[in-house]
C-alpha cells in the first residue's frame, strides 16, 4: 500500500505515515465522512485495509467492519490477540467531518501497528474507530470483546498540543474510560494537511503507545 512500516514499538510510528493516512482519510475526492454516505463507507474500507496491513486481525467473525445503523455509520475494529483472557480497548471517535478530527483515526491506525511484535501481548489489544454520534452509546451492544474481559479502555483525543495528558472519560460498560489527549485545540492550529506538525503528532503518539503498553 506504499507505506513502509517496521514491526513493533515506537519505531513503527512515523510522521510520514501519519500524514499519508490522514490525507487518505480526508481526500476531498471521497466526498466526506458523513455517516451513511458513500464517502464514509470508502473511509471505513480504507481503515480496514490499513488495520489488516498493520498486522491486526478482524474483530468481528472474520470482518473488520460492523454496521451500526443507516443514521449512525460503521464501526471498524481490529485486534492483536493476547496470550491471556483479558483485553485492552483503544477507541477513536469520528464526528464525520473535518481534517483535525481525523487525526485520532490516523493515530489509531499507526499505534495499532506499534503493538505488532513477535511475541503475543499479555492482553488482547483491540483498536476501534466509532462514529461519534451514537457509536459510543451503542458500543455495549456491538462490542467485539466481552466487556467483562476489559481491564482498561482508552479514547484517543487531540494530539496537536505539546503535552499528552490522561483524563477521566465517560463510563463504558463496567469501566470508566481514560481520555488521552493534548488539551483543547489552539486557535491558530491549521487544518491544512500540509501545515500540520507531524513530528509533534508522532511524539504524542509515542507517548500514547507507552501509556497504553504499560497496562500490559
Amino acid at each position: 500500500m506504499g507505506v513502509d512500516l517496521p514491526k513493533g514499538g515506537t519505531d513503527a510510528i512515523r510522521p510520514e505515515n501519519i500524514k499519508r493516512d490522514l490525507w487518505k482519510l480526508t481526500d476531498p475526492r471521497l466526498g466526506g465522512r458523513v455517516p451513511g454516505s458513500s464517502g464514509a463507507r470508502l473511509v471505513a474500507k480504507q481503515i480496514a485495509k490499513r488495520f489488516e496491513f498493520s498486522g491486526l486481525d478482524p474483530a468481528f467473525d472474520g470482518k473488520f467492519r460492523r454496521e451500526l445503523g443507516p443514521d449512525v455509520g460503521e464501526m471498524i475494529c481490529g485486534v492483536h490477540k493476547g496470550s491471556g483472557d483479558q483485553a485492552v480497548l483503544m477507541l477513536a471517535l469520528d464526528p464525520g467531518i473535518g481534517t483535525l478530527s481525523a487525526i485520532p483515526i490516523a493515530a489509531m491506525i499507526n499505534v495499532g501497528h506499534a503493538f505488532e511484535t513477535v511475541e503475543a501481548p499479555m492482553h488482547s489489544m483491540y483498536f476501534c474507530v466509532l462514529p461519534e454520534a451514537g457509536g459510543l452509546t451503542g458500543f455495549t451492544n456491538t462490542s467485539p470483546v466481552a466487556l467483562g474481559q476489559l481491564v482498561e479502555i482508552f479514547i484517543i483525543g487531540t494530539l496537536t498540543g505539546d503535552t499528552l495528558v490522561a483524563q477521566t472519560g465517560p463510563v463504558l460498560g463496567p469501566l470508566r474510560t481514560t481520555l488521552l489527549h493534548t488539551g483543547p485545540l489552539d486557535w491558530n492550529v491549521s487544518d491544512d494537511i500540509g501545515q500540520l506538525d507531524y513530528a509533534g503528532i508522532s511524539e504524542q503518539l509515542d507517548a500514547v503507545y507507552l501509556r497504553v503498553s504499560s497496562v500490559d
